[in-house]
């Protein structure tokens, strides 16, 4: 019996030749490649500025057709490329034969031949509209963190106003009113009575679900550990099952660490209690990594209803919350849902952040 041969791949075509390839990269490329000997002639140019072709340019010298700003870059580049026979690397702001303002990159690599640097390949690309828009989600990022922390101390205040006013007078209303309660005859207190101290303790833990909400005080007293809990506590309320597991380095974290942790498992279990269904919830804060790179590790989640993350109503602004708040600490958070799925927040974030 004669077997069959052995199935055998196919090899891959062969790629287009060399020139072919050179002329497509210089097509695709949007800056300008230059090919300059070491004389300081241009030996090629995919493009020109100022209207010139690239074939004008071949034969001289990038003070022919470039400013002074971006000549003196270029001779720079070239210098460190054939001294060091490395790639050379640098960024700078200039002013184009046109008058208009730029911010190139330029980039610099050897082209050896048998070991020696023969010539360079110099590429540049103005990066000034890259370094407006970086600029400007840079600003805007500085404003969204101011208003957050606005906000923050907007809810601190309203939360101890109402610890330290509206509540103690809540309290001392129902202390007066349990007086009257133990000195009733024996006839009992009115049912009057009864009623207007089950509406004053009602008052009293709504004033205290309202500062729990708006910043407990245990955040700024006590620290991220003893808040969560307190979120957790308040979340059994509703789901049968919440688990906290925690391992962090002693001390307290930063103020605006501990604000964006707190928040994002704040938001987190409120979505588990009002729309997953959930049995179980389990929210992990661990640190993790070695200084001076550790980082904080934070994760909720549940085995409730799920949901599709990209149809999300756009009035919905907390998972967008939770998206903000970890980047403006630099990092993104994971959201990861499905139907009848459960639900996963997970965001990592550093422990030190660095300053604006």
């Amino acid at each position: 019996m004669v077997s069959d041969p052995p199935h055998q791949t196919a090899p891959p075509a062969p790629l287009p030749d060399a020139a072919a390839l050179w002329e497509a990269a210089c097509r695709a490329v949007t800056g300008f490649m230059l090919v300059i000997d070491r004389d300081g002639t241009i030996l090629f140019a995919n493009r020109a500025e100022g209207g010139r072709s690239a074939d004008e340019v071949v034969g001289r010298g990038p003070g022919d057709f470039a400013s002074p700003d971006v000549e003196a870059a270029i001779r720079e580049s070239l210098e460190l490329v054939f001294s060091t026979g490395s790639m050379q690397a640098q960024e700078f702001p200039v002013r184009l034969l046109s008058g208009e303002e730029a911010r190139f990159s330029v980039r610099g690599v050897p082209i050896l031949v048998g070991g020696t640097v023969e010539a360079a390949l110099i590429y540049s690309e103005d990066m000034l509209a890259l370094k407006k828009s970086q600029d400007a989600l840079h600003r805007e990022r500085q404003v969204l963190r101011q208003m957050l922390e606005i906000q923050e101390r907007e809810r601190q205040l309203v939360a101890y106003e109402i610890h330290d006013g509206l509540a103690q007078f809540l309290a001392g209303a129902m202390m007066h009113l349990q007086a009257l309660e133990h000195a009733a005859g024996p006839a009992g207190p009115s049912r009057e009575l009864h009623e207007s101290l089950r509406l004053l303790r009602e008052a009293v833990d709504e004033s205290r679900r309202l500062i729990s909400g708006l910043r407990p005080p245990t955040l700024d007293e006590l620290g991220i550990i003893e808040a969560v809990e307190s979120l957790v506590a308040d979340a059994r309320i509703d789901v049968p099952h919440v688990m906290f597991t925690h391992s962090l380095p002693a001390g307290r974290l930063t103020p605006q660490l501990e604000t964006t942790i707190f928040r994002i498992v704040q938001e987190s279990l409120s979505n588990a209690r009002r729309h997953a269904a959930a049995n179980r919830v389990d929210v992990c804060i661990e640190a993790t990594g070695a200084e001076p790179q550790q980082r904080i590790r934070v994760s909720i989640r549940d085995d409730g209803v799920g949901f599709d993350p990209s149809r999300v109503p756009e009035n919905r602004f907390g998972l967008e919350g939770i998206r903000q708040r970890a980047r403006l600490l630099g990092s993104e958070a994971v959201i990861r849902s499905s139907p009848e799925q459960g639900a996963a927040v997970e965001v990592d974030l550093p422990l030190h952040v660095a300053a604006d």
